[in-house]
């Protein structure tokens, strides 16, 4: 019996239908890795092939920019047009000398701007939102099948002990990113927006100070959780590997005649069944990284367009509406990092299922 007899075989008796559909629409979201399963991984890192093309998936990274970027620059043009208008306005009224119509004109334009920069963020909120929810459910849909497996090559005790500690830290963490963090940049970017409708600055360094809020809520999320989760891990691996080792040397002297070659036959298996733990790992990470591409682009296009529109509205608007787009353009940017964070934490908790138990446990 072969390595790849035992994989097949392994393979055919999980049922991965519900993480190779979710694998599927991960990856046509993502628009970055060609479509595969966790069998494919497993016969790619069997043979030493390379699991995908850099030159592709760079490629495609820079078109999903480019598709991104223009469509996020009709609203840059809106908001200059408008723009535009204001300046004429104010031009108007200082050579006629009726400032009454200009101010109520310029108002009513500012609100437009609002309301168009307010609509698309809360779009961009309401997709990051979706995208950490996504993933969330990803790393819940990973849990079942990568802790069994982490038992079966016998890591017990660390798979008894992370797969309710993990199941903790991302549900927690998902729900503080859903309804606390992600909110509260939301919320600095309203209060930015207002902000440019008032001569002083009345709310200008409370909304920076819930946009560093967010981001420092977020360090200490996962400082908390990845830090619990590590140790954990850490502490059962030391244990399990003494267990097994205990295993090993009962097998192999105790038991008469065939003892040594019963020992090397379940360490193939052991291996083996390390190698789809490992997969199944892979394909996780490649399903939370093609969740975060399309966000991540997203926001970093309307990073680009306020930043531009920013600099080309400041000598044709006051400096007010300027400003607010220009910190607006760091609200999106703030999302992206923090977007990026929640991404990290689930990668290190994959990560750390996929370095327990090793490829072999006979070492």
């Amino acid at each position: 019996m072969d390595y790849e007899t035992v994989i097949r075989e392994q393979f055919d008796s999980m049922d991965l239908s519900g993480l190779s559909s979710l694998m599927k629409e991960s990856i046509k979201s993502g628009g970055l890795f060609e479509n595969m399963t966790a069998e494919d991984i497993a016969y790619s890192m069997l043979n030493g092939e390379p699991l995908f093309d850099s030159g592709k998936i760079i490629e495609n990274l820079r078109d999903l920019l480019l598709m991104e970027i223009r469509s996020s620059v009709f609203l840059g043009c809106e908001i200059i047009v408008i723009c535009i208008i204001i300046g004429l306005m104010t031009s108007f009224s200082d050579s006629f000398g009726s400032k009454a119509v200009s101010s109520v004109g310029s108002m009513i334009c500012s609100f437009v701007i609002i309301a168009l920069c307010i609509g698309n963020f809360y779009q961009t909120y309401s997709y990051c939102s979706d995208s950490m929810d996504t993933m969330a459910d990803t790393m819940q849909l990973l849990l079942p099948i990568m802790v069994p497996l982490l038992i079966s090559m016998g890591g017990i005790s660390s798979g008894g002990i992370l797969d309710p500690v993990i199941i903790s830290a991302v549900t927690g963490f998902s729900f503080f990113m859903q309804h606390v963090v992600l909110p509260m940049v939301f919320l600095s970017a309203v209060f930015v927006m207002i902000n440019s409708i008032t001569e002083k600055d009345y709310v200008k360094k409370l909304s920076s100070f819930i946009r560093k809020a967010a981001i420092f809520i977020t360090g200490m999320l996962i400082t908390i959780f990845s830090g619990i989760t590590a140790i954990q891990g850490f502490v059962t691996k030391s244990a399990d590997g003494i267990l097994m080792n205990t295993a090993k040397f009962s097998i192999d002297n105790f038991v008469p005649i065939v003892g040594g070659f019963a020992a090397d036959s379940l360490d193939m298996v052991i291996s083996c069944i390390g190698l789809i733990k490992n997969a199944v790992g892979v394909a996780g990470i490649i399903m939370i990284v093609s969740l975060l591409a399309l966000p991540v682009i997203k926001l970093m296009s309307i990073c680009i367009v306020y930043k531009i529109t920013a600099i080309v509205a400041e000598p044709i608007a006051s400096s007010s509406i300027s400003d607010s787009l220009n910190e607006l353009g760091n609200s999106a940017m703030t999302m992206t990092v923090i977007l990026g964070l929640g991404a990290l934490m689930f990668l290190v908790f994959i990560t750390i299922l996929i370095g327990m138990g090793g490829g072999t446990l006979w070492k």
